[in-house]
């Protein structure tokens, strides 16, 4: 570990005049794990996007393998030997696995015709290596979250490069997954592979890496051994300060029934689900991948059609919810997936923010009035704390997975719901941001609304959540209130 295989030289990245990196200096050694981590906007994906050739640097300079390293394009860093696995998939969901995985590099026969039966025949080589348990004819956007996870890290594996950065991978496996892939990124190591693994789940980081590098505001703060680094001090360096407080402490009351399941059957597996959801709850879900959690939040709110069932809202029946007809009673459904349907990616932070209040602000006239749009903008920026420069004018795509997670939650809070259902709450964001997310959804339930929340995170629904409903394997095995938490009880329940 001791030969610098990567060294970063004073690398600076503004985005409208605002300066994200400030002289960055970085070195990964061969065959090392260094970690990376820090709050979200920090500038780790950015940093990491100038690697692989998304961003161009403003000033500074990279070398790779004793040579000038000067990345025009994503291609040229794949064919340099430096592989990027993304926070937000690379993945087309009307293509199969195989397509996937061999899509910037279709091996073809005779009259150039694309070889199909060697690319499943090679897909299903690396897909039985890493067990990935999917076939590689299936179509891609037939597979749950977890699974195109998978998919994406064997799709660099395939391409042997020299350095593999993994942005956020475990976000959404489950935990044989996630042993899955750390043996994988061991037996790369071991290879002489060198990777950067940028996580916000710190135990991950601790447990996994060689070095740890930490970056707050753009800057490089902190990198050392990993034997001397602790969560804490993780944290501390992250922000600034001290953070004692992992889930705040909100008093507020609970009422009536404003959502009400009965025997709800939808995505083929899920069966004879019921529950109530109060005003001022906060209710958690919870179930080990594939139990039927997200399948049951897109049924209640029309985005999957229910197979049988009753919904309710403040004691209506809604015979065929759809996402329309939910807004219309008060709902709102903030998706895991916020990439390809919870945010206009390429549209201006502005845009997204008033997606959902479109409407109401047009009026029965239709005309919009551009100086409310704009105040509206201002205030909810400002009471979430997103970090964006011009709201107008940058694009939801180049904000932190944080940030985007903020402006998620912003359009349906100038919305004024009072059920949410809420999935994944806190995927890919930091330890600070949680702690902002916590407290928004707390404050919301202060205020009168209900929320449903679906996380992956025991801890996170024990610290913000009233009762927890389990799942396994589509159907209700357990309900546990906030006085009888632990974790044991609940995984019981789960398996």
């Amino acid at each position: 570990m001791s030969d610098v295989i990567l060294k970063l030289n004073d690398i600076c990245k503004s985005f409208f005049s605002v300066e994200v990196l400030h002289h960055v200096n970085l070195e990964l050694r061969q065959g090392e794990i260094l970690g990376l981590v820090g709050e979200n906007g920090a500038g780790k994906s950015t940093l990491m996007n100038i690697l692989g050739g998304i961003f161009p640097m403003s000033a500074g300079s990279i070398e790779f393998l004793g040579e000038p390293y000067e990345p025009a394009s994503p291609k040229y860093a794949t064919e340099k030997g430096i592989a990027f696995i993304h926070q937000e998939l690379n993945l087309f969901t009307n293509l199969s696995v195989a397509e996937n995985m061999f899509i910037d590099n279709f091996p073809t026969g005779f009259l150039g015709r694309i070889d199909k039966k060697k690319i499943r025949a090679k897909s299903q080589e690396y897909i039985d290596k890493y067990d990935l348990n999917v076939r590689a004819s299936a179509k891609m956007g037939n597979l749950p979250m977890g699974s195109r996870q998978m998919v994406e890290i064997a799709k660099a594996l395939m391409k042997n490069a020299k350095v593999i950065i993994f942005d956020e991978p475990t976000t959404s496996l489950s935990n044989r997954e996630k042993e899955k892939l750390f043996k994988a990124i061991r037996e790369l190591k071991e290879n002489g592979v060198s990777i950067i693994y940028i996580s916000h789940i710190l135990e991950d980081v601790l447990l996994l890496c060689d070095r740890i590098s930490v970056l707050r505001d753009g800057k490089v703060v902190h990198t050392d051994k990993r034997e001397r680094y602790d969560r804490a001090g993780l944290i501390r360096d992250m922000v600034g300060r001290e953070l004692t407080q992992v889930y705040p402490s909100v008093e507020k009351e609970i009422h009536d029934k404003v959502l009400e399941v009965k025997d709800l059957n939808c995505a083929g597996f899920v069966k004879g689900v019921s529950f109530c959801l109060r005003e001022g709850e906060v209710l958690g879900l919870f179930g080990l991948m594939g139990a039927g959690r997200t399948q049951i939040l897109r049924a209640v709110f029309g985005l999957d059609p229910k197979e049988s069932g009753e919904v309710r809202v403040f004691g209506e029946e809604v015979k065929k919810p759809s996402p329309g007809e939910c807004i219309h009673r008060g709902m709102a459904f903030i998706t895991e997936n916020r990439r390809e349907e919870g945010l206009l990616m390429p549209r201006p932070v502005s845009t997204n923010l008033l997606m959902v209040k479109n409407e109401e602000l047009a009026g029965s006239m239709g005309v919009v009035d551009t100086k409310e749009e704009a105040e509206l903008c201002r205030k909810m920026v400002k009471t979430l704390d997103i970090k964006t420069a011009r709201p107008d004018q940058q694009a939801a795509n180049s904000l932190s997975g944080g940030n985007q997670q903020k402006v998620v939650m912003g359009k349906w809070l100038l919305k004024e719901p009072k059920i949410f259902l809420v999935d994944e709450p806190t995927h890919g964001v930091d330890v600070g941001a949680k702690y902002e997310i916590y407290r928004l959804i707390l404050n919301m339930a202060k205020e009168g609304s209900a929320i449903l929340v679906v996380s992956s995170e025991m801890q996170e629904l024990m610290g913000i959540c009233d009762r927890i409903l389990v799942l396994s394997n589509g159907r209700l095995t357990g309900e546990v209130r906030k006085e009888d938490y632990s974790q044991e009880r609940i995984m019981k329940f789960a398996l």
